[in-house]
Order: structure tokens, then sequence, then C-alpha cells
């Protein structure tokens, strides 16, 4: 517009010629005044009733500035401003499984009506937090807020409390919700409890005891009623009665003049009858002695039937408890034979399969022991035999050496003597010496002088030694003292 302003200035001069010099300042000025009110125009905002004008940016207070039913100014490039929408929206609660006090869940569909509020405090809170958000996420973060704070309500209170004042569960509710909703800048107008249940059925409970109380109290009143009305009919029909039984009277005591000639009459007729009624009673009590024997009699044979009856069956119990306990006794004879019979005969297996196996161990052993023993036997005689060949094989080419058996004999016995020497030395050392008596003979000789030679002659003779084993040594090796040379038999002539 500022364009087209400025623009028209010069065509108005082209046409109408040139203007003075002190008209075109003027003139320039009022357009400028004319865009500029234009403008401002343009930048007051005015508030509809039913909207919620937010001018951000820079503000005096603070993050933004709500104005209801009134109009602002709205500086350019400095701030900017939005509509809040004040028509109530209806947020549909469908809760399920709330637990209550009793921890018994209940279920409270609800419909909740809300707005933004406009009430100053709360606009700043809805221009803050819901500015800039569709209806649907408005509504959506209401019901969250709904659903939590009436869970939070509805677990302080009991079932019964909830269904018999509603009032109160609604202002309970009011007051949770309410404060909560002012928070993002909502304000609740109407909570709308359709019905509560539960899954126990605790409430349908309720509701049945209270009809059933109510339907017991006008029972009772009417049966209050009846009484008070069957008491006034018996009082007004013992007043009449009374009033009866006065005239009855003397009516009655007409009659029973004129009864009496009636009985006396009738008390002949009556003794008759009594006579007859005696005849028939006796008649009756004989019929009924009679019955009560044949009853009496078929009690006892029903009873002699019963006890025998009652026998058997005892027999037969008897007899299937014996049955049973043979049937236990087997069963038991079965587990003891498979829990301790089959176990110890797999024991005696197990015992005997492992003496078996040592018993093969012990053989092998002693096979093993045996043929090595056998083995080194058989080593030693192999070595003793090869010492005894290369003896004789010694002993053979010694006897060949020599010219006769005597000298090799000699040799052999030379060969010997120091083995035979050492053996002397280890008896006399082996003789208990530490003490040594020393008694003279007499013969010249000092004790000690001929102790060695008489020491050698404890020794058994080498002769003696051989003749006591059993072999005679050779004449070449020398006799024994005192021994006579055998006499060399007699031939007869």
């Amino acid at each position: 517009m500022t364009t087209g302003l400025f623009g028209f200035v010069p065509v108005l001069a082209a046409r109408s010629g040139a203007p003075p010099a002190g008209l075109v300042l003027p003139l320039i000025l009022f357009v400028v005044v004319i865009v500029v009110f234009v403008s401002m125009a343009k930048r007051y905002k005015r508030c509809p009733s039913n909207k919620i004008l937010v001018i951000y940016g820079k503000t005096r207070g603070g993050a933004a500035r709500c104005i209801h039913g009134g109009a602002a100014f709205v500086w350019p490039l400095f701030q900017a401003h939005e509509y809040l929408d004040l028509e109530p929206f209806v947020v549909p609660i469908d809760l399920t499984n709330a637990l209550s006090q009793e921890n018994i869940r209940v279920t409270v569909p609800t419909t909740v009506t809300a707005a933004i509020s406009n009430q100053s405090g709360i606009m700043e809170n809805a221009a803050i937090r819901l500015l800039g958000l569709s209806r649907k996420q408005i509504e959506d973060q209401a019901q969250d807020i709904i659903l939590g704070q009436m869970r939070a309500v509805i677990a302080t209170m009991k079932i019964e409390e909830i269904n018999r004042d509603r009032q109160a569960f609604l202002d309970a509710v009011n007051d949770a919700v309410s404060g909560e909703l002012e928070k993002i800048g909502l304000s609740l107008i109407n909570v709308n409890i359709r019905d509560i249940e539960d899954e126990s059925g605790y409430i349908v409970a309720l509701g049945r005891r209270a009809a059933a109380e109510a339907i017991n109290q006008a029972n009772i009143d009417v049966a209050e009623q009846d009484k008070r009305g069957q008491t006034g009919v018996a009082e007004r029909q013992r007043d009449q009665r009374v009033a009866v039984a006065g005239a009855n009277a003397q009516a009655e005591i007409g009659e029973v003049t004129a009864n009496r000639d009636k009985r006396m009459k009738s008390a002949e007729l009556e003794a008759q009858a009594v006579q007859a009624e005696t005849d028939a009673d006796a008649k009756k009590a004989s019929y009924r002695a009679n019955q009560r024997v044949a009853e009496e009699e078929a009690r006892n044979r029903a009873e002699s039937a019963a006890r025998e009856a009652d026998g058997a069956i005892r027999v037969a119990e008897q007899v299937a408890e014996k049955k049973a306990e043979e049937a236990r006794a087997e069963r038991e004879k079965a587990r003891l034979n498979a829990e301790i019979v089959v176990v110890a005969n797999a024991d005696r297996e197990k015992v005997v399969i492992a003496a078996d196996a040592q018993k093969q161990q012990a053989i092998r052993v002693a096979e093993g022991q045996a043929q090595a023993t056998l083995a080194k036997m058989e080593a030693e005689a192999k070595g003793v035999q090869a010492i005894l060949d290369g003896k004789a094989a010694g002993y053979k080419g010694l006897v060949g050496a020599c010219d006769t058996a005597e000298q090799a004999a000699s040799l052999l016995l030379i060969e010997k003597l120091q083995e035979i020497a050492t053996i002397q030395a280890q008896a006399i050392r082996d003789l208990p010496i530490e003490k040594i008596f020393v008694w003279d003979s007499g013969n010249g000789q000092s004790g000690l002088s001929g102790l060695g030679q008489r020491l050698m002659q404890t020794l058994p003779p080498m002769h003696e030694l051989a003749r006591q084993i059993g072999l005679n040594l050779p004449e070449f090796l020398g006799k024994m003292a005192g021994q006579a040379k055998p006499e060399a038999p007699k031939t007869e002539g």
C-alpha cells in the first residue's frame, strides 16, 4: 500500500501539472502518516470472548502475556501472537482395573468436560504448556492426568464408600483432578460417572443386600399393620361374643330345664348304648391283642432274619478282610522280596563277582610269582650246573695232571685248608675269653705257653669230624693219635 501511494503522487502531479513546491512535502508527510496509521492499526489485536490472546516475545510480564476479553498492541519484530481456544472439550475416561482400598479392582467409566482456563495465573500455564498443540494432543494430556488422579482417589476409598456416597467421590475426584489440570492451564468443568463396577461383584452384592433389607423392612411393616388389624378385629369379636354369651346363657337355662327330662330318658338309652359299646370295645381289645401278638411274632422273625443277615454279612466281611490281609501279606512279601531279597541277591552277586575277581587276581599273581620263582630257580640251577660243570672239568684236568689219585686229593685238600683254617679261627674268636683262669698242671710248662696247644686240642680232630659225617680220609692226611691201623681181614684157609 505504501508503494501504491508513493507511485500515485507523481502520476497525480503529472496529470495536474507541476504542483507548487510548498505542497509536495506536506503531501508526502500525509501519506506517511496514513501508512503508519494503517500499519499500527493492523498490529492492534482484539481478543474474542471465546479465546485468549497470547503475546510472546519481548514482554514485561514473563514468558507470555495473556489477554481475555480485551485488546493489545503487538509490536512488530519484537512480539508475535497466537490464540488459545476456550471451547470446552469432552474427555472419555475408560478407567478399568483400578485398585480400591480393599485391593478390589473397580471399573469406573467416566466422562470429563474440561477447557483452557481464563483465570489469571492459570492462563499463563496454558500459554507455556499448551500453545501450539492441537486439540487432540491437549485431550491426550488431560486424559492421562485424569486417569492417574482417579486411580489415586479410588485407592484411598472403599468400595462401599464410593457406591454409597457418589457426591463425596465426585468431590474427591474434582479436588484431585482440578489441581493437576491447572498445572497445565486447564480447568475442570464437569465430571460425569456413568457407572461403577467391580470384578468381584461386591457392588452388585451391596445392591442386593440393600434391596433385601428394603424388602424385609416392607414385609415387617406389612406384618405390623396386619397385627394391628387382627388385634382390632379380635377386640371387636370379643365384645360381640360377650354380648352373645349373655343372651345365650339365658337361653341355655331354659334349654337345660327342657333337656333334663330329655337327658334322663337319654341316660337309659345311653346306658344301653354304653353296654353295647363295651362289648364292642372288648371285641376290639381282643382283636388288637391278637394283632399285637402277630406283630410281635413278625417283629421277632424279622429281627431273627436281620440277625442272621447281620451274621452272614459279618462272616462275609471277615472272609473279605482275611482275603484282604492275605493280599496285603502277598503284596508286603512281594515288596520285601523286591526291596530286600533282590537287593541281597544283587549284593551277593556283587560279592561273588568281587571274590572271583580277587581269586583270579590272586591266581594270576601266584602264577606270576611261581613263574618268576621257577625262572629264578632255573637260572640258579643253570648257574650251579655251570659251576659244577666247570669244577668237574677242572677236577678232571687236575686228576689228569697228577700221577696218582692221592696227589690230586692232596692238592684239593690244600685248596680247602684256607677255608678250614678260617672256620677254626672263627670258632676260637667266638669263644667267651673275657676272663681266663690258668692253672699250672705241674708238668713243667707254664699255663700261657701251652695255651695255644690246648686250644687247638679242644677242636675236634679232622678225622673225627669226617668220620662223624660218614667219610674216611686218606691215610696220607695223617691219623688220629692212639688209633691203631685196622687189621686186614683174615681169610680162612
